[in-house]
This record gives C-alpha cells, sequence and structure tokens, in this order.
C-alpha cells in the first residue's frame, strides 16, 4: 500500500524573505510660496508640480504566526522589514519672457521600510491560501528640492533670481493595507504572492531665497510617499 499523504497543517511560527518591487501611486510633487512668490508661479519662473517617477526594488525578510482556527479558515500576525531602493527625481528649466532662466530639481527617496500587520484568509485547497493583510507601516523619508539660475549653483546665484533649497530626512509612521496567495506545496514551506499599498503620508518642505535676493520670498514642496508593492517570498514554517 502506498504511504498516507500528510496532512498540511498551517498552524505555528513562520520566518521567510522576500524580493519584489514598488513604484508611487502619486508621483507629483506640487510646488506654492508665500504671498511674495506669487508673482514667480503666474511668470513661469517656478513650475507648479514636478512628477519624479519613485520607484525601485525592495528586498527582506518577514517572522509571522499563523493560526488554522479550521479547514477553511486562518488568521494570522506577521511583521516584515524592508531594504529599499525606492527613489525618484525630476529637473525642469524655465524660461519666463522676461526674467531668465531657473533651473528647479526635486528628489525623494526611502531607504528602508517595515510593517506590522494582521493577517486573515481562506484555504480555497487544503494547500492554498488567499488572504487579505493590513496594519501598520513605518519608514524612512527623504525629500529636498531646489531652484536656481540655470548654470549657477545656489552659492552664486545672481541678485535678481529667487534662489532656494530645502531637504528633510525623518522616520514616518502610516498605515498599509494588501492581499496575497500563499501555497504550501510540501509541510513546512510555503511559496507566496502579495500585493501592498503603504502609505507613509507627505513631506511638506519649506526653502527661502538666498539673502542676495530681497525681499526674501519662500517657496514650499510636498512630497507624497505612498507606494505599491508587488513582492514574492518563501517562508519556512517550523
Amino acid at each position: 500500500m502506498a504511504p498516507p499523504v500528510p496532512l498540511l497543517d498551517w498552524t505555528g511560527f513562520y520566518i521567510g524573505g522576500n524580493v519584489g518591487g514598488g513604484f508611487a501611486s502619486s508621483t507629483l510633487t506640487g510646488f506654492s510660496g508665500n504671498a511674495g512668490a506669487a508673482p514667480f508661479f503666474a511668470g513661469g519662473e517656478f513650475p507648479n508640480v514636478l512628477a519624479p517617477g519613485v520607484g525601485g526594488v525592495i528586498a527582506g525578510g518577514e517572522v509571522g504566526y499563523n493560526w488554522q482556527v479550521s479547514r477553511s479558515w486562518l488568521i494570522g500576525v506577521e511583521t516584515d522589514f524592508q531594504y529599499s531602493g525606492i527613489k525618484g527625481n525630476a529637473t525642469v528649466v524655465t524660461a519666463p519672457p522676461v526674467l531668465p532662466s531657473s533651473t528647479t530639481s526635486v528628489e525623494q527617496h526611502s531607504d528602508w521600510f517595515g510593517t506590522f500587520r494582521g493577517r486573515a484568509g481562506i484555504l480555497a485547497t487544503p494547500s492554498v491560501l488567499l488572504y487579505g493583510t493590513g496594519g501598520l507601516a513605518y519608514g524612512q523619508t527623504e525629500a529636498s528640492f531646489s531652484t536656481v539660475g540655470t548654470g549657477f549653483t545656489l552659492g552664486t546665484c545672481p541678485v535678481g533670481l529667487p534662489c532656494a533649497a530645502a531637504s528633510s530626512s525623518s522616520t514616518k509612521v502610516g498605515w498599509t493595507l494588501g492581499a496575497g496567495f500563499e501555497i504550501m506545496s510540501i509541510p513546512h514551506w510555503t511559496f507566496k504572492v502579495e500585493y501592498l499599498y503603504v502609505d507613509l503620508g507627505t513631506i511638506n518642505l519649506t526653502g527661502a531665497t538666498t539673502a542676495a535676493f530681497v525681499p526674501p520670498v519662500s517657496f514650499s514642496s510636498s512630497n507624497p510617499f505612498k507606494e505599491n508593492i508587488m513582492r514574492v517570498g518563501v517562508n519556512y514554517k517550523f
């Protein structure tokens, strides 16, 4: 007689790794300013938006625990940590009809992020889990912008041009929501495909014009950190 097929049990701790990629769901950095900046926006000296085209590769690991509460249902918790190459930048040269041309640049990136999530799903078959997931997200966020006369640096900006710059780096807390499927082909080993939407909020920057420009004017940027993450992973269940 053939040996019995071992039963697949999803309950227990697991550890694993994953790799994938991410891209921003919102790629527009919006620019504004104080009352003194209005003529520069109206005259085309400064752009209203730039699209840095944020995206990149991610890789990391996860640890979690599953409870198979019945033959068809499973709940669990999972935490993961990801190294991130998600970044983007954009530059535009404006050539207004009266003032000299200016170069405006924006850059943003996230070097790492992590999540702590609940999971709940249905076992479509004893070896195939379909699940939804959601919870806390946190991560490093960094953004910067500058505007300067074309061909100059901030330190040598012509007196008649509104040169300014600002940057910020911080750890932000947000939320995540997603779904996926996981397959246990043999006892203890699973393979998964997962999508996550990660929202770490927005970095708002304000930079004043250099001392050579009188009266002083301030410009602001709004840099969103909202990414779509697709990844595949392998887990070992103890």
